[in-house]
């Protein structure tokens, strides 16, 4: 299994479809992908994790980040707004951030946040269909990302809902930057405290207690996440592809694997991977015009317009102020 391409036409840095998804097996991709539920449900999984989601519910896939869907149950009808990651670089919000968004998660606990997002997927998705200008609809994603990254970034909120304080939120941002920027080997959390001017011993339980998770415990996920798009996209043995992932002993892979994953990582190659068959053969979905589901989605945007309007909304939120 190799990446999968996705093409973006023009200099148009986003792109929307509507598909009745059977089967995606595990994939990847450079683009940040936002996956909602206009119909029926679907199985998602993204990492190690796997949800369920219902009509209405949102997803939003990281970049290079693996992830699979599949139906349950009857028909579907996915909304998937595909984002360049190009683009996305360019907004300073978006640097060194990771979105941590999936109704299944907490959107029972914070509704506003989630519909906010909706609305202004479904706002950029039906400007997309009526071809309007395009600098609209870039203005329209940018605001959609922004606020994506205000509300959902994993830096800033951790797995629960409450924000930390603005100095811990750039305390995470620098050491999510030193992590992507330093080789595996040497990303100690003695060095990175010493780095902070503070001691090893507090930055340790800082994370431990906002994260849910110890630093070695986030390095090791990150690790397992490379160690599964080499599983299922190069022939390499299992024990190479511990020593690339900066594993000291094959046995650790497969323990922190196993944990992150529900599988060892040869029982996962052999579930997961496509025998050399084209990724693009093992995709099951049928591509539906977006234009037949224009009055839908306007029904569905008119409703979250009216329910954002009984709660207070963020003064950054211009764009809602401009009706589709």
């Amino acid at each position: 299994m190799r990446p999968e391409i996705i093409e973006f036409a023009g200099d148009m840095p986003v792109k929307a479809h509507i598909r009745d998804v059977e089967h995606c097996p595990y994939h990847w991709h450079g683009a940040l992908e936002i996956i909602m539920v206009l119909e029926g449900q679907a199985i998602i999984g993204i990492g190690g994790e796997t949800h369920l989601l219902k009509e209405n519910d949102i997803a939003v896939v990281n970049k290079n980040e693996i992830h699979r869907i599949q139906k349950s149950g009857g028909d579907n009808k996915l909304l998937m707004v595909q984002v360049d990651s190009g683009f996305c670089g360019t907004i300073p919000d978006l640097q060194y951030t990771f979105i941590h968004c999936c109704s299944p998660y907490h959107e029972n606990q914070v509704p506003e946040k989630y519909n906010l997002l909706k609305e202004d997927v479904l706002r950029l998705v039906y400007w997309i269909t009526e071809k309007f200008r395009k600098i609209d609809i870039i203005g329209c994603l940018d605001e959609t990302l922004v606020e994506m990254a205000d509300y959902f970034d994993y830096l800033r909120y951790g797995p629960g809902i409450d924000a930390f304080d603005e100095k811990r939120v750039q305390r995470y941002k620098s050491i999510y930057e030193y992590v992507v920027n330093t080789p595996w080997k040497n990303q100690s959390l003695t060095e990175l405290a010493k780095t902070m001017g503070i001691s090893m011993q507090y930055l340790s339980q800082d994370i431990k207690v906002k994260f849910g998770l110890t630093y070695q415990e986030l390095l090791f996920y990150g690790k397992c996440l490379e160690a599964a798009r080499l599983l299922l996209g190069t022939d390499k043995f299992v024990n190479e592809i511990a020593a690339e992932c900066g594993f000291s002993d094959v046995k650790y892979l497969v323990k922190h694997f196993r944990r992150n994953f529900n599988y060892s990582p040869s029982d996962f190659r052999k579930k997961h991977r496509l025998c050399g068959e084209p990724l693009v053969s093992q995709f099951k979905y049928k591509e539906l015009p977006l234009s037949s589901f224009r009055e839908k989605i306007l029904n569905n945007l008119s409703r979250l317009k009216t329910l954002n309007a009984q709660v207070e909304i963020p003064l950054s939120r211009t764009i809602c102020a401009r009706l589709p």
